[in-house]
């Protein structure tokens, strides 16, 4: 496994809340869910949700990386990893 550097950037537990766009997303997606009937269709939906999570996730990592390059150094802890 090659090596690599982690780096975790500070943020403060009261920044992060769910917007009112969130709480729409879940109620349909909860919606949509409950009337799924067969296993293929769970099935199916789960895949989807599953994409839906991977690229956020995407677009997380890429914002942290912008974000490390711009913050101040004291926000920063950085490991590299063997």
């Amino acid at each position: 496994m090659s090596s690599y550097e982690l780096v975790e950037l500070l943020i403060d537990p009261k920044d992060v809340k769910i917007t009112l766009e969130d709480e729409f997303t879940m109620t349909a997606v909860l919606k949509e869910l409950d009337e799924l009937e067969t296993r293929e269709e769970i099935y199916l939906g789960a895949k989807q949700i599953l994409k839906v999570l991977m690229q956020r996730q995407a677009l997380v990592r890429a914002l942290v990386k912008r974000l490390t390059e711009l913050e101040d150094k004291e926000k920063l802890r950085r490991q590299k990893i063997k």
